[in-house]
């Protein structure tokens, strides 16, 4: 994949051993985007949450990595079952370095053309009102808002699946 800036990046599945690379990538970044994905500015996921989250059982999770540094993590990707429904749950990170250079969108548009294998029929996107970023990824792919009570902080975003 091509950043608008002319970054190579190439996208493949997550892997329990990618692990130390993605906690590298958590450190790298600000307690801002951490927070905006997790909700927490944590700095790393412990060895058992990374390995639920690439449990091919759960779904689908990516690692980015610049093109020809293969062990260096710039984006995860996670489209992941919520459960009985048909519905699933996209969630992202892109370290601050590689942020608005289009790869976040570039990477939602790759998980969303992966739903219908998983047998999704919408994905979800829950992101908090303050996150611009991820509510330009959701408007981009023509994402519209489910829940929109004023006082809740967090905007739930549903788009069908490709």
């Amino acid at each position: 994949m091509r950043t608008r800036f002319g970054g190579l990046t190439v996208t493949r599945l997550a892997s329990r051993d990618d692990h130390a690379a993605v906690d590298a990538m958590h450190a790298r970044s600000s307690l801002e985007s951490r927070a905006s994905r997790y909700r927490t500015g944590r700095r790393s996921l412990s060895p058992a949450e990374w390995s639920a989250l690439t449990d091919p059982g759960r779904g689908l999770s990516w690692v980015t990595c610049p093109a020809g540094r293969p062990r260096t993590v710039i984006a995860v990707t996670h489209l992941l079952r919520t459960g009985g429904e048909p519905t699933g749950e996209l969630a992202l990170m892109v370290e601050d370095a590689w942020q608005n250079s289009g790869l976040g969108s570039a990477l939602a548009r790759y998980a969303v053309a992966h739903a219908s294998a998983l047998g999704l029929r919408s994905v979800v996107i829950s992101t908090e009102r303050s996150n611009e970023r991820m509510q330009a990824i959701c408007r981009l792919l023509g994402a519209s808002v489910a829940r929109t009570d004023v006082r809740d902080p967090d905007l739930e975003w549903v788009l069908p699946a490709a």
